[in-house]
């Protein structure tokens, strides 16, 4: 399958995580690293303009297009998520569960929903999983965000 990430183009190629690690995010505790990704270019764009404010989106963004072995993705069941898992900001027991998903190294990806679009997906990739070399950067370009949504 192939994922998505927008990010500045100076950090575009960083697949570490390093970014995720040094701010926490929904799904990690700072210290944890984990790269985010999206299933489409366009829920990717969503949650750039649902998590910096508009006035920090610099000329010099770019697109990264990743692929990654369907098989080496597993998804969270809804069943498995906190009643409060969308709530913002999002509830520690969600840091808890990418914790030990990390530790036990099942899978080089993670399937959960967006906030945003419940109905689409972000895959949270392992940058310590044993499988991360099979996580192609196929390709990076360079992107803007069109205008009329930035006001």
């Amino acid at each position: 399958m192939y994922l998505y990430r927008i990010s500045k183009q100076k950090y575009i190629n960083d697949l570490s995580g390093i970014g995720a690690k040094t701010v926490g995010g929904r799904w990690n505790s700072k210290g944890v690293a984990v790269l985010y990704t999206s299933t489409s270019i366009a829920l990717s764009t969503l949650e750039c303009l649902a998590h910096f404010p508009v006035a920090y989106f610099p000329n010099d963004m770019s697109l990264a297009t990743l692929e990654i072995p369907d098989e080496l993705v597993v998804d969270l069941e809804a069943k498995k998520l906190p009643k409060d898992w969308n709530k913002i900001p999002g509830p520690i027991s969600l840091h808890r569960i990418t914790s030990k998903w990390i530790e036990e190294d099942t899978s080089l990806g993670l399937r959960v929903p967006s906030i945003i679009v419940p109905q689409e997906y972000n895959i949270i990739i392992n940058p310590l999983s044993s499988e991360f070399s099979k996580l192609k950067l196929i390709k990076t370009e360079p992107f803007s965000f069109d205008i009329r949504i930035l006001k």
